[in-house]
């Protein structure tokens, strides 16, 4: 083969790259949106309860020191989206993140948003909420994260407002970063450096302590 017809062979893959490359930014972004609609129908369509005397007035707040839900697990998780819904929707306002939570971390999941990692607590329920994303996607932004930034994770029935309290770089195999800490946090976790070709081989953790909650 010629050098000429070399560097055309080449252009060409590089360039079917790219094309691929923005085929699944556009897919994704697509996805994104998508869930989020759904999301909002589900949460629109939510069977209001009959009101009461006792009852508080709606959208007030609930102080943090309260526990986020008085239910049972299977209580929380028949609360829940149903099949097809996300769990939640996370926003990071700082860094105009706006992204869909799904069950669990897979292949499928991260492609297509957030996931809860398999194990913590479920949003809108007291305990450590892990969240995973990747770093060259949905999470990118997470390295412009600042202390003190507001975090807002609505479930179908509640919206937990957090504040981010530090990040730290820990290795794949720190598992502490999912303990219960005995209050209603947040740890947002993505593979670091940001910048890294292959599979990087440390993970960035955003940790947030909720504020206040919106039900």
């Amino acid at each position: 083969m010629k050098v000429g017809s070399v560097e055309v062979a080449l252009w060409t893959i590089g360039a079917l790259l790219i094309v691929l490359f923005l085929g699944v930014l556009g897919w994704q972004e697509f996805e994104r949106r998508h869930q989020i609609d759904a999301f909002l129908t589900a949460q629109r369509d939510l069977p209001k309860p009959a009101p009461s005397p006792e009852q508080r007035p709606p959208q007030k707040k609930t102080p943090v020191s309260a526990r986020l839900s008085a239910t049972t697990h299977l209580e929380r998780v028949a609360e829940h989206s149903p099949d097809g819904v996300a769990l939640a929707i996370l926003r990071i306002p700082a860094i105009k993140l706006v992204v869909p939570v799904n069950r669990g971390t897979g292949r499928n999941e991260l492609l297509r948003g957030a996931g809860l990692v398999t194990g913590s607590a479920l949003p809108g329920s007291n305990g450590n909420v892990a969240i995973a994303a990747h770093r060259d996607s949905f999470f990118r932004g997470l390295r412009n994260v600042a202390v003190g930034d507001v975090i807002e994770l609505d479930s179908l029935k509640q919206t937990t407002r957090y504040r981010v309290t530090d990040m730290q770089i820990v290795e794949p195999t720190d598992v502490q970063v999912l303990a219960d800490v005995g209050e209603p946090i947040l740890t947002l976790i993505t593979c670091y450096p940001f910048h890294y070709v292959g599979n990087a081989p440390q993970r960035f953790i955003v940790r947030a302590v909720a504020t206040d909650i919106h039900r």
